[in-house]
């Protein structure tokens, strides 16, 4: 995937508000040193000497202090934005994996690059979506055994009793397809790619076998 070097909305926000600080210190920088010698220059009580001295004052300065403040400047945001990508790159892939997540693939995982900050936290997600994936496999199988069930009492029971038990008999079954469909709704396993699609950018799914597809009453 290609690097690019705004990924997050964080990273306009960082970048505007270090401009503003630096703004600050220019304005701050400007009012104690250089103010002084520009007044000192248009001051008329103030003799040609002085103002030669200022003026001179005032000429190393530009050559000497704005050219530092420059490189000074650059080589901090340069850092800060580095800085800033380690966290708003790790940002970007949750976004990423919790629309996946909302879309019921619950194979997906975290996976950041080595140097990047976040790390904790991906673990945390990582751990989470463990023990979701473990519950949703609990429920399986649980719902396997309660369509066995509800198959087996309708066997046993259909055609020998009242119309009305057959009809809650008909509810029950409704119900149980109606939460079987909504358990198929979460993917706890990869579907098989093409084989000239690229892989995607998260942690391959762990390997648990998934529960046969039950079969609706």
């Amino acid at each position: 995937m290609r690097r690019q070097l705004f990924v997050h909305p964080v990273q306009y926000r960082f970048v505007v508000t270090t401009l503003m600080y630096f703004s600050c210190m220019l304005i701050a920088l400007y009012g104690i040193v250089v103010l002084p010698m520009v007044q000192t220059l248009d001051d008329p009580s103030v003799t040609w000497q002085e103002r030669a001295q200022a003026a001179t004052q005032f000429l190393g300065f530009n050559a000497r202090v704005w050219p530092c403040v420059l490189v000074t400047f650059l080589g901090l945001l340069l850092h800060s934005m580095y800085f800033m990508h380690r966290i708003a790159g790790p940002l970007d892939r949750f976004h990423a994996l919790f629309q996946t997540i909302g879309a019921g693939n619950l194979y997906q995982r975290a996976k950041l690059r080595e140097h990047d900050y976040l790390q904790r936290e991906a673990g945390d997600v990582n751990a989470m979506l463990d023990q979701l994936e473990q519950k949703i496999e609990s429920l399986n199988v649980h719902c396997a055994n309660v369509t066995n069930a509800s198959e087996d009492v309708a066997l046993l029971i259909q055609g020998r009793s009242p119309s009305h038990v057959n009809a809650t008999l008909l509810t029950l079954e409704e119900k149980v397809r109606q939460f079987n469909t909504s358990l198929d709704g979460f993917r706890l396993r990869a579907p098989q790619p093409p084989q000239d699609q690229q892989p995607l950018d998260f942690a391959a799914p762990i390997a648990m076998d998934s529960p046969a597809t039950m079969k609706a009453a």
